[in-house]
């Protein structure tokens, strides 16, 4: 069999036949129609491309079957008193007592309602203390006291069971020796990060960003913590096991002959949840994209040149089609 007997075999086979030249009908309206259609279809088209770039994510709840019993703590937050008058102290369930005041960075500050990190309107002593505060180096404690705020920094290690994190005064409550004065207590405070684990993309962490003002030298600020172990899987299939919580506060004002019974100070109280989630991230195939993209062009098109038929057909009354059968009618007898 010759190679062009084959075609014209094949050429019957042709689902899309065409359409002589000749037999073609174009119009004003038709062509109007077509550019707005191509508009139309750009449009769709650059959406989905959007979402095909667009990473999705499904959560799974599980029983939390993991054996880790250490968890890292991350801490930056912004007190309204010197340095040398706060600790940082953590109690957990299992009995364990931490002293952690040296485990973080405490630098020197001017308290602000919002986060800043520009130092170009402070006096140069105090940005000489700020930097080897940031190097963990020992500052200068009336150059602290002067500027009036600290800036606790850092991690720690900490048992996976609940525990109290306290932030207090310097000889109230749990500290013996210098007494911090009455005077000086203000647990105003900014937190721009409190979190658990290592980050991931799209974490959001209730603390972070959040702000509270103290209303008396004698206040307690109080933080209930529901810690959930969380898996994250990313597009690459990379995996990072984390934490994400849930918040709840208050707050409690108290006189200072109230002081013998209540502890000034903020305190972030956590528990971990038996329950875990897992959180996968996935973008949709290539392939899929396609299959989508041309159902949606091919239908538009379909669906729009039959509307414009009908509509067609409505106005002119099916005139128009009948002459032009009429007309290869004609045409055909005259051959």
């Amino acid at each position: 069999m010759s190679l062009r007997k084959l075609s014209e075999k094949v050429a019957k086979l042709d689902a899309f036949p065409k359409v002589e030249e000749d037999n073609k009908h174009r119009s004003g309206q038709g062509g109007l129609l077509t550019v707005i259609l191509a508009c139309f279809l750009g449009l769709l088209t650059m959406s989905e491309l959007i979402d095909y770039r667009r990473l999705n994510t499904t959560h799974e709840f599980l029983v939390d079957s993991s054996v880790s019993t250490r968890v890292q703590v991350n801490l930056d937050m912004t007190i309204a008193m010197p340095c040398p008058d706060i600790n940082v102290d953590i109690y957990d369930v299992g009995g364990e007592r931490l002293h952690l005041t040296q485990n973080f960075k405490s630098i020197p500050a001017q308290f602000e309602a919002i986060k800043s990190r520009r130092y170009g309107t402070l006096d140069p002593k105090y940005v000489h203390e700020i930097v080897k505060a940031a190097k963990g180096q020992q500052f200068d404690e009336t150059v602290a006291r002067d500027m009036g705020a600290c800036r606790i920094l850092g991690s720690f290690g900490s048992n996976k069971v609940a525990a109290n994190l306290h932030i207090t005064a310097q000889g109230h409550g749990y500290q013996t020796g210098m007494h911090t004065s009455h005077e000086v207590l203000n647990f105003t405070h900014r937190i721009d990060e409190f979190s658990f684990g290592e980050l991931y993309p799209s974490l959001i962490n209730p603390l972070d960003d959040s702000i509270e003002i103290s209303e008396s030298h004698f206040e307690i600020f109080q933080y209930f913590l529901s810690v959930v172990p969380t898996t994250y899987i990313d597009n690459s299939n990379n995996l990072l096991d984390t934490y994400q919580y849930a918040v709840t506060d208050s707050k409690k004002l108290f006189t200072e002959q109230e002081s013998v019974k209540y502890i000034p100070g903020i305190f972030f109280r956590y528990d971990f949840e038996p329950i875990s989630v897992r959180i996968t991230e996935k973008r949709q195939s290539f392939s899929h994209f396609l299959v989508r993209l041309s159902g949606i062009i091919g239908g538009a098109v379909v669906t729009v040149g039959f509307a414009y038929r009908v509509v067609r057909f409505a106005i002119t009354g099916g005139k128009e089609d009948a002459n032009m059968y009429r007309g290869v009618h004609n045409l055909m007898r005259n051959v």
